[in-house]
């Protein structure tokens, strides 16, 4: 007989009565270890395994099992602070971006106007104008996104220890 027969019976037999076996091949199974010697003992010692180990229980020790389970806990409440605290610097990240924005186009106007007054180049006030009003904004912006992730390292550290 075939070795690719008994490898396509062995994997069949470790799927066992999972679902996606289909009755045609559940019935070639059937007659192929009815007919196979080395597949019916694979699939008697397949059997006995699985029955051993369906049999197979231990105890816990009850102090062990509160403990792990305080410890889930506790965990799972410093994940829900982290959250937060991610939320609260993502909110002021999108405010920090948000009255960047508006406050550009309030103040860009102004910032023209003196440039005229001042009779500076477009380029000189342009520069003066993201230099002192949209880099401090963006700075602060990003350091907040960076205090989010150096926050999220030093959880992790945590965790670990």
């Amino acid at each position: 007989m075939s070795t690719d027969l008994h490898a396509q019976a062995r994997t069949l037999l470790d799927r066992g009565g999972a679902p996606g076996i289909s009755p045609a091949e559940q019935a070639w199974l059937h007659e192929h270890v009815r007919q196979c010697d080395p597949c019916r003992c694979y699939a008697e010692l397949t059997a006995r395994a699985i029955q051993g180990l369906s049999s197979f229980s231990f105890s816990v020790d009850p102090g062990l099992a509160a403990r792990t389970q305080a410890a889930l806990t506790r965990r799972a409440q410093q994940m829900e602070a982290e959250r937060a605290r991610r939320s609260v610097y993502l909110r002021g990240f999108a405010l920090a971006c948000l009255f960047t924005v508006i406050g550009s186009l309030l103040a860009w106007p102004g910032w023209a106007y003196v440039a005229r007054w001042a009779q500076l180049a477009p380029w000189e006030w342009q520069l003066g104008f993201s230099l002192f009003w949209v880099l401090p904004s963006a700075t602060i912006a990003m350091l907040l996104l960076v205090g989010m992730a150096l926050g999220n390292g030093r959880s992790n550290v945590r965790s670990l220890g």
